[in-house]
């Protein structure tokens, strides 16, 4: 460990990032925001970001270096924030299906050596959007900075709105205080059992290296950490967890978790390649959604749920590659979506798994199949168990965590997310924000992600997928709009 003032040590669960960077699927959180018929100004844009990114967390204008076998944050010496906030002209005719080939492009390309681990590229005049030109966002982070419902926040608190109460209430609240404690012992439990196994089970039956048979808990001092001052975790686990549900057998849940075999083979199983391809669906109705919610007994996001389940199914059919279940993982930020960003930004989630049955072409009882899935996991601990082996792997050395990740991410198709955004119209730089939507990295084999983001009473689902995989993810999200159609069609 360094003495050197000027380093900062990097935080385990955001150097765990860094490792794992590989060719073929880069470490980045992607954004797109786009805008009205008003367009932000560059100046605007350039000051905003200065004031309330760069200046505000220090990750935006700090190298990440390595001492010694040791990640460290280094104020850049020469940060300029021209080689940050960029100007993009798109190739070809500038219009939509340019736009999505370029983002595909981006998701394969590294950041400059030498430079902070982010950019935002800001590109005019993009055709077929809507009625005339556009101006969108673009930005790419490093999933080392921030996790991406953090950074999501982010770009959040940049803009504007006239209801500063817009935003979704809070996901983690105190329950009482039987709860509390059940939660805590939880936590405890999580963490301690999910150390145990992959020490004691994971490295002999998993293939694992034998280097983690000789880890031990002072290896993971910011583990064991949480649970001195565990608070966040807490309102997490009370606010998903029952009264019902106060004894829970975390080490089944861990070996569960780590047991299970590798995502299910179809159409899309394979090694991924370097090149990628988005594709995304604007202007979801959420008055529909909440109809078709009401009329069939599930919650906006179990419609939404069955909407990819039907699409997935007549993708895969349409390959004659139909399987009867999926799993993703899908991130659970453990602090209020609207609560302050602490300054050093760094990840704060956990995973859960989430079974997606596929070919059950009647709508109820794919809704109540969903909703069945949901209830278990809102009344288990696996967030909490998940958070464990998340500490495991952080706190890990490099060749443990990342196997031990591959290993993770293999068990699911990819990762989904869904973040409730402002519920009413937000500015940025002064320009009214037409739309967002964000892509979380896969790891390992994952052919693709799915994320689910709700703005000013309309959704946006969009793909982002391995070329080689699936090369039609545009395919994807037609298939995604005919059902939502289909299904919210009362």
């Amino acid at each position: 460990m360094t003495t050197d003032p000027d380093l900062v040590p990097i935080a385990a669960s955001d150097q765990t990032w860094l490792h794992m960077d590989r060719p073929n699927n880069l470490m980045h959180v992607h954004s797109l925001m786009w805008f009205g018929e008003q367009e932000p100004s560059w100046d605007d844009i350039n000051d905003l970001v200065r004031r309330a990114v760069v200046e505000r967390f220090p990750v935006f204008h700090r190298l990440a270096v390595e001492e010694d076998g040791d990640w460290y944050w280094r104020d850049a010496p020469d940060f300029d924030l021209s080689h940050h906030v960029l100007r993009t002209t798109l190739p070809g005719a500038g219009d939509a299906e340019d736009l999505r080939a370029y983002i595909g492009r981006r998701f394969a390309d590294p950041f400059i050596d030498g430079r902070p681990l982010w950019t935002m590229e800001v590109i005019s005049g993009v055709n077929g959007l809507a009625d005339g030109p556009r101006t969108v966002l673009f930005s790419r982070f490093h999933h080392a900075l921030a996790d991406g419902i953090r950074l999501v926040q982010l770009l959040l608190s940049l803009c504007e709105t006239t209801e500063p109460e817009a935003l979704p209430p809070a996901v983690g609240r105190s329950g009482g205080g039987g709860l509390a404690a059940a939660g805590l012992d939880v936590v405890r439990r999580g963490v301690a059992d999910s150390f145990d196994f992959v020490k004691g089970v994971g490295a002999s039956a998993l293939g694992l290296p034998r280097a983690v048979t000789r880890l031990g808990p002072s290896a993971f001092e910011k583990g064991w950490d949480l649970l001195v001052h565990p608070g966040h975790l807490i309102d997490a686990v009370t606010a998903i967890a029952s009264h019902d549900n106060q004894s829970v057998n975390t080490l089944g849940e861990v070996s569960r978790i780590l047991a299970a075999g590798r995502s299910v083979r179809t159409a899309w199983s394979g090694t991924p390649g370097i090149d990628k391809q988005v594709a995304w669906v604007p202007g979801l109705q959420l008055a529909r959604v909440r109809a078709a919610g009401k009329a069939y007994g599930g919650t906006v996001n179990d419609i939404l749920l069955a909407v990819i389940s039907r699409a997935l199914t007549r993708y895969l059919d349409e390959e004659e590659a139909l399987v009867d279940e999926i799993h993703w993982l899908v991130p659970v930020s453990l602090s209020p979506l609207n609560a302050e960003l602490p300054p050093e930004l760094g990840n704060h989630f956990s995973l859960i798994f989430l079974p997606m049955p596929l070919g059950i072409r009647d709508p109820q009882r794919l809704i109540d199949q969903i909703g069945g899935h949901m209830t278990r996991i809102k009344e288990s601990a696996e967030p909490v168990v998940t958070f464990g082996i998340q500490w495991v792997l952080a706190e890990s050395p490099t060749s443990v965590a990342v196997g031990l990740t591959n290993l993770f991410a293999n068990k699911a198709v990819g990762v989904l997310t869904n973040v409730p955004g402002p519920r009413t119209p937000m500015t940025f730089a002064g320009a009214p924000v037409a739309g967002m939507v964000g892509w979380a990295p896969c790891s390992g084999d994952e052919p693709m992600s799915l994320s689910i983001f709700s703005y000013n009473g309309e959704v946006t689902i969009a793909v982002a997928a391995d070329a080689a995989l699936i090369p039609d993810p545009e395919r994807i999200a037609t298939l995604i709009d005919e059902e939502f159609h289909k299904l919210t069609d009362l």
